[in-house]
C-alpha cells in the first residue's frame, strides 16, 4: 500500500475512533436501560396519530 494511502487510511480511522468516543462520552444515558414505563410511553408516542417533527426540523428551528 503506498505510504500516502497509508496515512489517509490512519488518519480516517483516528478521526473515526476519536468521534465515536466523544458520542459515547456526551451521552450521559449510554449504557443505561429504559424504564418499562418509558418504554410504554415510547410505544404509545409511536402509535399516536399526532404529527412528529424530525431531527433535522428540531435543529432548524433552535439555531
Amino acid at each position: 500500500m503506498p505510504n500516502a494511502t497509508k496515512q489517509k487510511l490512519e488518519t480516517k480511522t483516528k478521526t473515526f475512533i476519536v468521534e465515536a468516543i466523544k458520542e459515547v462520552l456526551e451521552d450521559s444515558d449510554f449504557g443505561l436501560e429504559l424504564t418499562e414505563k418509558a418504554k410504554k410511553r415510547l410505544l404509545g408516542s409511536m402509535k399516536s396519530p399526532k404529527k412528529r417533527i424530525s431531527l433535522s426540523e428540531i435543529k432548524k428551528k433552535y439555531r
